[in-house]
């Protein structure tokens, strides 16, 4: 390994880690601003004000988990090309495709805060309030599907990241086992959800935080060992 990919690798596993962090720290202001409780149609609506600052903070540090996340599955297709590096391209095209998808649905406040804008606003008629709110509904309907559609395809990277990394030294059983048990979770996830509407897409979610940390620490030490 030359001195350039050290470097790639490097960056790219401090890139997971820290997207992985960041998102589980989105989740912890959640917690603690919002709450756990899942609040739906009109009552969305009505609270958004209340919250909107800490919903654009959560997509944007979302967007910005995404990206890393990419740089991540760059550096893993270097580290993994001289292995399997057929195995290893699939499964960056298939990361690539899931978290382009998962980015496309990652702002969605620039479409709930007209909404809600248009909602709250006093000259608005009381008979416009409900249209209003099945126009959020289906701004909140797109952004699941984006959610969904992305879980479906990156478990299947983490499975085809995992087989790869048994054959590379600088990985091997354990990091591999990781991936592809992290990518039947996501599947598992993925495939539920695809069937019917389920709050079980979250698995996805935290198998990909889990697989770019775990993972990202794996790649941060290869290049570390020059391996």
């Amino acid at each position: 390994m030359d001195a350039q990919d050290q470097s790639a690798l490097r960056w790219g596993g401090l890139s997971g880690i820290l997207g992985s962090v960041l998102l589980l720290g989105v989740f912890g202001m959640l917690a603690a601003f919002v709450g756990l409780e899942t609040v739906e149609g009109e009552a969305a609506v009505a609270r958004f004000p209340d919250i909107r600052w800490v919903r654009i903070i959560e997509n944007t540090a979302y967007l910005f988990t995404l990206a890393l996340w990419a740089l991540h599955s760059v550096a893993l297709l270097i580290a993994l090309r001289r292995a399997r590096y057929g195995m290893a391209l699939a499964a960056a095209i298939l990361s690539f495709l899931g978290l382009a998808v998962l980015a496309a649905g990652a702002i969605p406040h620039t479409a709930t805060t007209v909404i809600s804008e248009l909602y709250h606003a006093p000259e608005t008629a009381a008979d416009l309030r409900p249209v209003l709110v099945i126009a959020w509904q289906v701004s909140q309907g797109w952004v699941d599907s984006f959610v969904v559609t992305g879980i479906a395809l990156t478990p299947f990277g983490m499975m085809l990241y995992g087989i790869a990394m048994l054959g590379a030294p600088s990985y091997g059983k354990w990091a591999g086992g990781v991936g592809i048990l992290l990518g039947v979770a996501g599947t598992y996830a993925a495939v539920m959800s695809l069937m019917e509407e389920s709050e079980i897409v979250a698995i996805g979610v935290f198998a990909l935080v889990f697989f770019h940390f775990i993972v990202g620490w794996w790649t941060f030490r290869a290049a570390s060992r020059g391996m």
